[in-house]
């Protein structure tokens, strides 16, 4: 499902995240599946990024570096992403016409979104579905349009560009996401015809994505900017530590719902409890907005999915069944260290998603 602003047999994915960079090797196996070939991460210093964006090239093009030389990449088409709280995403109805005009008309329709010059911007879209529209006589698509700054878009090129090699494609890590899991959820049949209506949430250090899809069909999509950071933070201020040592102590401490009262329970508590009312807002006003009476599934995904009793509590808090993603469902696996990767298979998401566009898609 992937969107590119702009096949292949080898295909690297390439996630800068606020805090990691992670990168997987996809290849298309004799027999046409998937298999992942080689993956790393390796942590960004402090300030690399900041807000999404790129705050200082060199150190991000440094550790790309490394990572390839630590793990041997191969050469292959690159495919990176962007953080999905800096474009602009909005859904859309079009009359069905031909692909050349319709290029055209959602340029145009783009402009009403976009609060900068026309010509700053890299626009994209895709047609997520035909609708039929009875009260005005006649089908229309039904659009995502995605709009990022080109400064933007090429801040990322530029240091993949330095640091391994030219990138094919610049996807959305929210749709990179949705991509990686669409085996996950789209395996039964009433996922598929039945209208089932799931919900991914990826967490990661710095945001939440929210993706409600129905029948596999992206319905709605929100950013919320609450998510591991912030817990870091609160314990990094609440126990007087630094940074690094209070993201040690959630990691290796953290946990939620766990009934023991400690205090570093406590104070995770209270941001989980702020982002499981965001998510809840989200959900209230998607049901709203398209009269869908339910979210019938919940797809945990992202690093924060890691945080002991994380998926337990959302189910109790939201009513909604919650299941931890598998994003290498339909990919064989073919590492010499594979517990590392299922160990912290979360961070890869979006990282997998990015590599499956380049073995999957004609």
């Amino acid at each position: 499902m992937g969107i590119s602003f702009g096949s292949n047999n080898m295909a690297l994915g390439i996630d800068i995240g606020t805090s990691a960079v992670k990168i997987v090797q996809l290849k298309k196996n004799p027999s046409g599946m998937p298999e992942l070939v080689n993956y790393g991460y390796r942590p960004l210093p402090p300030e690399a990024m900041a807000d999404g964006s790129v705050s200082d090239p060199a150190a991000v093009a440094e550790v790309i570096k490394e990572l390839k030389k630590e793990r041997g990449f191969k050469s292959a088409s690159i495919y990176a992403s962007i953080s999905g709280q800096n474009v602009i995403m909005r859904f859309t109805k079009l009359p069905v016409m031909d692909p050349a005009e319709l290029e055209q008309t959602v340029k145009i329709e783009a402009e009403q979104y976009v609060p900068y010059s026309i010509d700053e911007v890299s626009i994209t879209h895709a047609v997520l579905k035909t609708v039929e529209e009875e009260e005005e006589g006649g089908g229309k698509y039904k659009i995502l349009l995605v709009v990022a700054q080109k400064e933007l878009v090429t801040s990322y090129t530029e240091v993949i560009k330095s640091a391994i090699g030219k990138c094919e494609v610049v996807d959305v890590d929210t749709i990179a996401a949705i991509n990686a899991l669409e085996n996950s959820f789209m395996m039964t049949a009433e996922s598929q015809e039945g209208g089932e209506v799931v919900a991914i949430i990826d967490s990661g250090a710095r945001t939440t994505n929210i993706s409600v899809l129905k029948s596999g069909i992206l319905e709605f999509t929100r950013n919320i900017p609450i998510a591991g950071n912030n817990i870091t933070e609160s314990l990094k201020d609440t126990l007087k530590q630094e940074f690094d040592q209070a993201e040690s102590i959630k990691i290796q401490e953290g946990s939620i719902g766990d009934g023991g009262g400690s205090e570093i329970s406590e104070v995770i508590q209270g941001t989980v409890d702020e982002l499981a009312s965001e998510i809840r807002r989200s959900f209230d006003y998607f049901k709203a907005q398209s009269r869908e009476p339910m979210i019938h599934k919940i797809i945990l995904s992202g690093g924060s999915a890691n945080l002991n009793g994380f998926s337990t509590y959302l189910m109790n808090e939201l009513g909604v069944d919650v299941q931890v993603g598998n994003p290498l469902e339909g990919i064989a696996v073919n590492v010499p260290d594979a517990d590392d990767l299922y160990n912290n298979l979360q961070q890869f998401t979006v990282a997998i998603g990015l590599a499956l566009r380049g073995v999957t898609e004609a």
